[in-house]
């Protein structure tokens, strides 16, 4: 059954934006809700004037009054708010039932044009995220996903935690700029990075709705609905200049997260073990070959490239959307000996090989602005 709209409050008439709605989903919350809410009021645009053309809502779920009550009494007047207090039934009294409920009533509410943006109750924004994560959107990308930062609490984590973290985040970034230049992706060009998270992730209703919203999953909820995104042939992009900050906490909300992240990286760098350069570089060389061949077409070296079986990445080239095909390829690469070939090594060396690659690879391409999505899906 489709609910009616209601208003969850004035459009400013002067606006060319798209009604974006910001939702947190929370339980337990009290402690922290006042700065995020008041993080979020203190938006900007680019000239560093008050942005204010959104709303919120935050859903408070399965929790007592605590956390209502706070924001109720924290929120800056300005702030256009709505909360909404929901107990979830016992399959769905979780983070990802909860992120779910929280996008679906956030689409109800932006309706069919509008832009649902996705964060979490113990993260603050930047003063100028909001405008930077919309911007992907407005030049025609179906999805933005930006930077996730620890915040400041990041000074009472373990000496090793905070190396090993350091470490991680340049390789990632560096691995990123690697897989630019030998796979280039116009929608998502360099520069760019690999976050795509709950904390910091907006997408047009259209696309939401496209792949039905939150999958049904039992953790990592936000990889998976990025996942739809892809199989879809819904483009992402990884905007580095919307930057939020979110807790380090050890004691997280969920089995699988930052906080259990956090909790391995304990044991330091030289045991966190991460893809070396080379399957980096042997990754993206993969995908931007069957890039090149996809719908239907074939190039000997595929195999060779996907360590895998002609007949696999022949079927992978007939899937019907190119994220699909890359997805069967990677299947078929996860079946051979690819794990064998390419076995993880720390991630101090792994930066140090990725580093040693960039070096040798070509100068990035330039890449012209997004392109306007005109699909009705």
């Amino acid at each position: 059954m489709t609910l009616p709209r209601p208003h969850l409050w004035p459009k400013d008439p002067g606006s060319q934006l798209p009604p974006t709605v910001v939702a947190i989903p929370a339980r337990d919350e009290a402690e922290g809700i006042g700065a995020t809410l008041r993080a979020l009021d203190a938006q900007v645009d680019r000239d560093g004037q008050p942005f204010q053309n959104f709303g919120v809502l935050l859903l408070v779920n399965n929790c007592g009054g605590g956390t209502a009550a706070r924001a109720t009494q924290a929120a800056p007047q300005g702030l256009k708010m709505r909360i909404e207090e929901v107990v979830l039934p016992p399959g769905e009294a979780n983070v990802v039932g909860a992120r779910r409920r929280a996008l679906d009533r956030a689409a109800e509410l932006a309706g069919a044009g509008g832009v649902i943006v996705s964060t979490d109750a113990d993260t603050r924004a930047a003063p100028d995220w909001l405008w930077a994560l919309l911007q992907p959107i407005l030049a025609g990308a179906d999805a933005a996903a930006g930077r996730i930062l620890l915040g400041g609490d990041v000074a009472t984590l373990d000496e090793e935690v905070r190396r090993t973290h350091h470490l991680d985040d340049l390789y990632r970034l560096a691995a990123c700029q690697l897989g630019a230049r030998l796979n280039p992706d116009p929608t998502d060009p360099w520069p760019r990075h690999w976050q795509h998270f709950g904390a910091n992730l907006a997408l047009s209703v259209r696309a939401y709705r496209a792949v039905g919203g939150v999958p049904q999953v039992p953790c990592l909820e936000d990889l998976a609905l990025v996942r739809e995104l892809r199989r879809a042939d819904l483009t992402v992009r990884h905007t580095p200049d919307a930057r939020v900050y979110t807790s380090a906490r050890l004691s997280g909300r969920v089995a699988v997260g930052l906080s259990t992240q956090l909790a391995e990286w304990r044991r330091g760098p030289q045991v966190w073990h991460v893809p070396g350069g080379a399957e980096i570089a042997a990754l993206a060389r993969a995908e931007a070959g069957l890039r090149a061949a996809y719908p239907g077409g074939w190039q000997p070296h595929l195999s060779h490239l996907w360590r895998s079986d002609a007949g696999s990445l022949r079927a992978a080239l007939h899937a019907p959307t190119l994220g699909l095909a890359l997805e069967a390829a990677h299947a078929a690469r996860e079946a051979g000996d690819w794990s064998a070939r390419y076995p993880p090594v720390p991630v101090g060396q792994a930066l140090d090989e990725v580093r040693g690659l960039l070096e040798q690879a070509a100068a990035p391409v330039l890449y012209g602005p997004l392109r306007v999505n005109t699909s009705s899906r």
